[in-house]
C-alpha cells in the first residue's frame, strides 16, 4: 500500500525495430534495490518520499530468438544481480560472466543510453526526498513550540480583570484606613468632650452647693452679704452655662462620631465585597491556567511519541536512501563503461573493459548529504505554578502590605484552594472558639451586646445596661472589648478608668481586673483605657490612652501591671 507503479514507456526506436524486446521502466527500482529489497517490496514509506516499485517486466519475443534478444537479456540479468565488492565474490563472477556474453551492438548501445537517461532522472528525486524528510523533521520539531504557545498562553482579558479587581480592593482599603484614622480621631474627640462635660458638671455641682440659702434668712442678710450671694449666683449661672455648652458639645461629638463610624462600617463592608470579587477573579485565572497546564502536558506527551516515531521512520529511510543512491551510482557506472566500450562484440576477451567494470563495484558512492541529524525531542516547558486564593503564599503576597488599621478580611474565596505544583496545600483554618460564635457590639449606650453571628435572633446584654456609672453592672463610655480564654468578656471601661471582666452568660456582676486603684499612672491604675486584648498566655494587654502606654496585666486580675510599650 502506498507504492507507486511506474507505467511502461513507449517502446524506443531500437525496440520498435527489433519488435521483440520490451523493458518496463520498473527495471530501475529493481536495480536500485536489488541488494536490499525483495520482490514486490517498497524502498521507503513516507508520504513525501518517491516510492519505487521493485518489479521488472521482461517480455518474451514474439518471434524466434534473435541476436538482439540474446544480447540484451544477459545484460539486464547481469545488472540486477546482487552487488559484490571483490572479484572473489560469487555474484560478481556471475556478473562478469553474464556481461562477457553481451554483444555491444548499436541496438544494445541505444538500450544502454535509454537506461542511463532514466537512471539519471532518478537521482534528483532521491535528493528531493531527502530534503522532504529534513523539512518533515524540522516542521514536526517546531510544532512543540506551537503546542506550548497555544496552550500556555495567558488569557489577557482575565489577567486585566484580576489587575482591575486588585486595584479596586487596594484603593478601597486605603480609603478604609483613612476613615479608620478619622474614627480614631473622633474617638479621642468624644473622649475629650466627655471629660470636659464631666469636669464642667463637677464645677457646676460645686457652685450649686453654695446656693442653698433659706428664704426666711434672706431678710437678715446685709447688703454686702447679698452682694456676695449675687456674685455666687452669677458664678453658678456661669458654671451651669459652661456645663450646658459642654453637654451640647459632647452630644454633637457623639452624633458626629456615630456618622463617621457608620461611613467607616459601610466602607469596610464595601472593601470586603471587593476583596471577594478580587479573590474570585484570581480563582478564575488559576482554574483556567491549571486546565491549560493539564492540556499542554497531555498534548506534549502525544506529540512527543509521534515525533519519536517520525524520526525513527526518517532514520530508516536515510539508510535505504543511501543504499539506493550507492547502488544506482554503481549501475550507472557499469552502464557508462559499457556504453564507452564502443566495440561491436563480446567483452570476454577485453581485460581492460572488465577491469573498468570491476572498479564500478569496488567504488563507494556514499553521499553524506543524505545524513539527517536526529534532533531529540525538547523538554516539556514548565507551566507556571498557580497560587490559589486563601493559601499562605497568596495572603502574604496580596495583603501583607495593607494598612494595619484596614487589614484584609478573612480570605473566604468561593474557589476551593487546591494543591498545586508548588506542593503548597491549602492551610487548615483554626477551629473557631465557641465564644466567637457571636458578635460583641459596643453600642455607645454604656453596654456591650452579644448578637448572633448569622444575623438572626435578638441581641442580649453581656455587660452594662444599667445606665452610666461605676457599679459592677455599669459602664461609662466603654470602647474596646475582647474575649478571655474561658469565654468571659473583657471591656475597656474608658471613663471609669478600668478593665472589667464580665460573665459570658450576661448574668452576674463584672469584676475589675485592671485599674483597681482608679485613675492614675500607677502600676494598678489606668487613665481612660481605650482597648484591650488577650495575650497567648492569658494576660491582658491594655491601651492606656491617657498615660500613653500599653500595660500588660495578670490574667488572674490580681497583681501589678507592667508597661510593655
Amino acid at each position: 500500500p502506498g507504492c507507486i507503479d511506474l507505467p511502461a514507456p513507449p517502446p524506443s526506436p531500437a525496440m520498435a525495430r527489433c519488435g521483440r524486446l520490451f523493458v518496463s521502466l520498473a527495471w530501475l527500482p529493481l536495480l536500485a534495490a536489488s541488494g536490499h529489497c525483495g520482490e514486490a517490496s517498497c524502498v521507503g514509506a513516507a508520504k513525501e518520499t518517491v516510492l519505487l516499485s521493485t518489479r521488472m517486466t521482461l517480455h518474451a519475443p514474439r518471434d524466434a530468438a534473435s541476436s538482439v534478444d540474446l544480447a540484451a537479456k544477459p545484460l539486464l540479468q547481469a545488472l540486477v544481480a546482487p552487488r559484490a565488492r571483490s572479484e572473489g565474490d560469487g555474484p560478481f563472477v556471475s556478473l562478469l560472466e553474464g556481461l562477457s556474453k553481451v554483444g555491444i551492438t548499436p541496438e544494445v548501445q541505444e538500450i544502454i543510453a535509454k537506461m542511463l537517461e532514466d537512471i539519471e532522472g532518478t537521482f534528483p528525486k532521491i535528493v528531493e526526498s531527502s530534503k522532504n524528510d529534513t523539512r518533515l523533521q524540522n516542521r514536526t520539531y517546531a510544532y512543540f513550540d506551537t503546542i506550548a504557545s497555544r496552550l500556555l498562553q495567558k488569557d489577557a482579558a482575565k489577567d486585566e480583570a484580576v489587575d482591575a479587581a486588585r486595584e479596586l480592593h487596594k484603593s478601597c482599603r486605603l480609603q478604609e484606613s483613612s476613615l479608620s484614622s478619622q474614627v480614631a480621631q473622633s474617638n479621642r474627640s468624644v473622649a475629650e468632650a466627655a471629660q470636659k462635660r464631666d469636669e464642667q458638671l463637677a464645677l457646676w455641682q460645686k457652685q450649686h452647693s453654695g446656693m442653698c440659702v433659706a428664704p426666711d434668712s434672706l431678710r437678715s442678710l446685709s447688703a454686702s452679704a447679698l452682694a456676695e450671694h449675687q456674685d455666687h449666683a452669677e458664678q453658678y449661672q456661669e458654671a451651669m452655662n459652661d456645663y450646658i455648652s459642654a453637654l451640647h458639645e459632647d452630644e454633637a461629638k457623639v452624633a458626629e462620631h456615630e456618622k463617621i463610624v457608620a461611613v467607616h462600617t459601610e466602607r469596610a463592608l464595601k472593601c470586603s465585597q471587593r476583596q471577594e470579587a478580587f479573590e474570585d477573579a484570581v480563582c478564575g485565572v488559576v482554574t483556567s491556567l491549571q486546565a491549560s497546564c493539564t492540556a499542554y502536558a497531555t498534548a506534549y506527551d502525544i506529540h512527543k511519541q509521534e515525533y519519536i516515531d517520525i524520526v525513527s521512520d526518517i532514520a530508516a529511510r536515510v539508510i535505504n536512501r543511501k543504499a539506493e543512491w550507492n547502488h544506482l551510482k554503481k549501475v550507472e557506472c557499469v552502464l557508462q563503461k559499457l556504453a564507452a566500450s564502443g566495440e561491436d562484440g563480446n567483452l570476454g576477451d577485453d581485460s581492460s573493459a572488465i577491469s573498468k567494470l570491476r572498479s564500478c563495484y569496488v567504488a563507494d558512492f556514499e553521499n553524506s548529504k543524505f545524513t539527517i541529524a536526529e534532533l531529540p525531542p525538547p523538554a516539556q516547558q514548565p507551566c507556571q505554578a498557580p497560587t490559589w486564593p486563601c493559601t499562605a503564599d497568596f495572603v502574604q503576597q496580596e495583603y501583607a502590605e495593607f494598612p494595619i488599621d484596614a487589614p484584609a478580611a478573612t480570605c473566604a474565596s468561593s474557589c476551593l484552594a487546591q494543591e498545586t505544583s508548588t506542593q503548597m496545600p491549602a492551610p487548615t483554618p483554626a477551629p473557631e472558639p465557641a465564644s466567637l460564635a457571636a458578635i460583641l457590639v459596643v453600642d455607645g449606650r454604656n453596654r456591650v451586646l452579644r448578637c448572633p453571628a448569622k444575623g438572626g435572633g435578638d441581641c442580649s446584654t453581656v455587660a452594662g445596661g444599667q445606665g452610666e456609672g461605676g457599679g459592677p453592672r455599669q459602664l461609662k463610655t466603654p470602647w474596646g472589648v475582647a474575649v478571655a480564654p474561658n469565654g468571659d468578656v473583657l471591656v475597656a471601661d474608658t471613663f471609669n478608668h478600668r478593665v472589667q471582666r464580665c460573665p459570658t452568660s450576661g448574668s452576674g456582676d463584672c469584676g475589675t481586673v485592671a485599674g483597681v486603684q482608679g485613675e492614675g499612672n500607677g502600676l494598678q491604675q489606668l487613665d481612660r483605657p481605650f482597648g484591650v486584648a488577650v495575650a497567648p498566655n492569658g494576660d491582658f494587654l491594655v491601651v492606656d490612652l491617657g498615660n500613653h502606654r500599653i500595660q500588660r496585666c495578670p490574667g488572674s486580675g490580681s497583681g501589678d501591671c507592667s508597661t510593655v510599650a
